[in-house]
């Protein structure tokens, strides 16, 4: 859930747009990056195996976070958006 929250939002007063039309980004454009940005970041920082031994659950890897806010913002770049600054235009 942190990672739907982290890539679906922007700092206040940023958003996501095509410089060249002011348009916003569709949920499917911005789905597509989060999920592909979930993808890659698990493939690169994979959970630690279990430790069924004891009883404990697969671990996280903590780099995978900010991994994943950074696959997203490269995919939503790629797909010709850029972050911007104040009132919607």
């Amino acid at each position: 859930m942190l990672a739907l929250a982290a890539c679906s939002a922007t700092p206040p007063g940023e958003r996501w747009e095509r410089p060249a039309d002011h348009s916003l980004p569709a949920a499917s454009e911005s789905l597509y990056c989060r999920d592909e940005a979930r993808r890659q970041a698990s493939a690169r920082y994979p959970d630690q195996p279990a430790r069924e031994e004891r009883g404990l659950p697969r671990i996280s890897d903590e780099r995978r976070f900010p991994a994943e806010i950074r696959f997203y913002e490269l995919c939503m770049t790629r797909a010709g958006f850029v972050r911007v600054s104040g009132p919607a235009g």
